[in-house]
């Protein structure tokens, strides 16, 4: 009776494991995947559109070009960043926003208006996400040339308005 038992165990733990395997492919095969959040579809067309816009490394962050156009009947969010020289180390960065709220809980999840965070890219390479007015920077290398700082929906994407990027640049002084 108790090889029986463990007979009938072992065909249970292999059935378990190929009815997941058979999940996962059905739901590969149907586009379904379970990365946290979902992309909105991008196509060639809308990163053609974007103009000045930083580039990526990752597909993961190509996805996430697809801009949210300003409904003209919305208030336009507007930043400007400000960088200091932290007295200890580093460098602090100050946003100050307009018609724009950080929303960290809402990261990853559906566009509301006015509401998200900032991207943090130096010299076109994402370096952070900003969920606040306040950013320490412990570091900038020394040939780098700009930050810029973008305002971000909750999933991700940009916002434009008139076919802008909504950012703030700050051009770095190279002492040379």
């Amino acid at each position: 009776m108790r090889k029986i038992d463990l007979r009938f165990l072992g065909l249970c733990a292999i059935g378990a494991l190929f009815s997941g395997l058979i999940g996962f492919m059905i739901a590969a095969g149907n586009k379904v995947t379970f990365d946290g959040h979902k992309h909105p579809e991008s196509t060639p067309e809308s990163h053609s559109k974007l103009t000045n816009f930083p580039t990526h490394s990752s597909n993961h962050e190509k996805m996430h070009d697809s801009p949210i156009h300003i409904a003209k009947n919305i208030a336009v969010p507007t930043i400007k960043a400000k960088l200091e020289e932290d007295p200890v180390s580093g460098f602090n960065l100050n946003l100050e926003t307009r018609n724009f709220t950080f929303a960290p809980e809402l990261s990853g999840l559906e566009h509301k208006d006015g509401m998200g965070h900032a991207h943090l890219y130096i010299d076109g390479q994402k370096i952070a996400r900003l969920y606040g007015n306040w950013f320490h920077i412990s570091e900038i290398p020394k040939d780098a040339k700009s930050l810029e700082i973008t305002l971000n929906s909750n999933d991700h994407r940009p916002f434009f308005v008139n076919n802008a990027l909504i950012s703030s640049i700050i051009a770095l002084e190279n002492e040379s």
